[in-house]
């Protein structure tokens, strides 16, 4: 027997204990002090160990806290994120129809471009749909731009298209749709519903006073009083509606999400599933650059805690310790495809979307053509950096940001946030604050 690479021990002085917990294996357990110096010498050695502490060793062993010498763990997690990027059954598609926005957000990465798709890149999308999705079980088709809603037209002619080829091929098709919500109305909503998109990623930073500081027009007006009346009723307009209600968040919204959450009405928020992300960027924006990882994670414990307590959908694995990931982010799916309005085709969402960085492009007549240079850059690399073999809390991330790792030969910030996320949240879990959260993520994983 051996001590598993991904075991994580997190100390509660408040109480004593101590937290051991397999982020490989997602097992997790409570010792007492004087218990888990005889953990501790256990897993140093495993073979010489009283008969007296049996049952602790044999708890160790159920646990996957100790697993046989023969087991593989590094190929278990290799395994996992070639399975993730190779797999066969599943597309991954996201249209942007236009770059152009009516918001003028503080923290946008994105260059605007009035640029719209056009009659003949839409036929050509609907051609590459057409051959494509009887060849997959699942296909993921998401909306996303600039904002997708000024592209109406080709979010519901290319959605409807979607939807019928999986019918007729047996094939199963998700929709969803990342918009900043100010464009819809109740009309939309319906239509959107009636094409088949549940699914929707509506970002609110906050309550007004923060919200409409970050998330502007671009006359600089605010936009959170027409946006918080048009997710009640999206909400309200279907009981398969499920909306992500997104915080993006620095030092100054951060400790505003709690009077956020209050604002919605109790038959909204269960249609609600929050997700709080740092914002990234410019230091003066940034969230790791100017607010410390333990109060970040501290703040995101509280916060999921306190959304769960309001009638809202939580699930953990949104927070950075569900143990099942199979790759970092969707970029690293060889069978993903990110399609700009002009046809162009990207990785990752997180770009210039400038013709050099395009891994290919969508042919008049249907056909994807590969760039190979740019191509092979996102599938043909290393599956992590050396750093990552020796680290604990790999199977949580998976590597890190694959764009990250091109450009800077770096995994980025995620790796400063996992340890302490992590830690924070696994507190919450151990003394019951997220009992029903555990039981909700069982049912849906």
């Amino acid at each position: 027997m051996k001590a598993s690479k991904y075991n994580i021990m997190v100390d509660c002085p408040e109480t004593g204990e101590t937290i051991l917990y397999n982020s490989l294996y997602g097992s997790l357990s409570l010792w007492e002090q004087d218990e888990i110096e005889t953990v501790n010498r256990i897993l140093a050695d495993p073979v010489q160990i009283k008969s007296e502490y049996a049952n602790i060793r044999e708890a160790l062993i159920e646990q996957k806290h100790l697993v046989a010498d023969t087991v593989g763990e590094i190929a278990i997690v290799e395994n996992r994120k070639i399975m993730g990027m190779k797999d066969e059954n599943r597309l991954d598609v996201i249209i942007m129809p236009t770059l152009d926005c009516n918001f003028a957000c503080v923290y946008c990465y994105e260059d605007r471009s009035p640029d719209k798709m056009t009659d003949e890149t839409e036929m050509a999308v609907k051609k590459w749909l057409t051959a494509q999705i009887p060849n997959y079980k699942v296909v993921m088709l998401h909306w996303f731009g600039g904002e997708p809603l000024m592209g109406y037209r080709q979010v519901l002619s290319i959605s409807q298209h979607a939807a019928s080829i999986a019918v007729d091929s047996g094939s199963t098709c998700i929709m969803h749709i990342t918009t900043n919500g100010y464009l819809l109305n109740k009309k939309r909503i319906q239509e959107l519903i009636n094409c088949g998109i549940y699914d929707f990623q509506i970002t609110v930073d906050g309550p007004p006073e923060t919200h409409d500081e970050l998330r502007v027009l671009r006359n600089g007006k605010g936009t959170f009083k027409r946006l918080f009346q048009n997710i009640n009723d999206l909400a309200r307009a279907d009981d398969q509606v499920k909306i992500s209600l997104r915080v993006n968040f620095n030092h100054s919204n951060l400790h505003s999400i709690p009077r956020l959450l209050e604002m919605f009405p109790l038959d909204v928020r269960p249609h609600l599933r929050v997700v709080y992300e740092p914002i990234f960027g410019h230091c003066s924006l940034s969230a790791t650059d100017n607010l410390p990882s333990k109060e970040i994670s501290v703040a995101m414990a509280d916060y999921y805690k306190l959304a769960e307590q309001l009638g809202y959908d939580v699930v953990l694995g949104q927070s950075g310790i569900y143990p099942g990931k199979l790759v970092y982010c969707y970029a690293e799916r060889e069978n993903q495809f990110i399609i700009n309005h002009n046809g162009d085709v990207y990785k990752c969402s997180v770009s210039k979307f400038t013709p050099e960085g395009r891994v290919g492009f969508i042919h008049p007549d249907g056909v994807f053509v590969k760039e190979d240079e740019e191509w092979n850059k996102w599938v043909d690399v290393d599956l992590f950096e050396e750093q990552c073999y020796s680290c604990a809390y790999l199977p949580l991330c998976m590597g890190g940001c694959h764009k990250m790792r091109l450009q800077q030969k770096e995994t980025g910030s995620y790796c400063a946030l996992v340890p302490t996320n992590t830690s924070y949240l696994l507190k919450q879990i151990a003394f019951g604050d997220f009992e029903s959260l555990l039981r909700q993520e069982s049912d849906i994983l």
